[in-house]
């Protein structure tokens, strides 16, 4: 069969291989290929299911690859951290409290995640490393 990008494993195998991660209790998955889809593996509320979701990466005017799965990863901590915020200026009290984005709340993650795309766009459409 075809084997995924990522190395040399099929569309099944790496589907397969993300969730028996979910099911191990990850709570989200995030397989990057490059300028395919990535796929988004996460828990369903009923016992044991696993929801996949393909996110397309903004199509770009590709100069170079190099640095763009960091820059990816740097996106999306950043959406992340933008959730955070919101959920911290949501529940101001003046008081001390921990801000945390619910690894469940599927639109922070894929906020983020498309956070990360844009940033991996970015990256690409430059000549020089980000």
């Amino acid at each position: 069969g075809e084997r995924a990008r990522s190395g040399s494993m099929t569309e099944a195998e790496v589907r397969d291989a993300a969730a028996v991660l979910v099911r191990a209790g990850v709570a989200n998955v995030i397989v990057t290929r490059g300028a395919r889809s990535l796929i988004w593996a996460r828990a369903l509320a009923s016992a044991g299911g696993v929801c996949f979701e393909e996110l397309t990466p903004i199509p770009a005017r590709v100069r170079s690859t190099r640095g763009a799965g960091d820059t990816f990863v740097a996106g999306a901590s950043w959406g992340l951290l933008q959730a955070v915020r919101r959920s911290a200026e949501g529940r101001s009290t003046g008081g001390a409290s921990v801000a945390r984005v619910d690894p469940h709340d599927a639109d922070a993650v894929r906020a983020a995640l498309r956070a990360g795309l844009k940033a991996a766009q970015l990256t690409v459409e430059s000549e020089a490393a980000v």
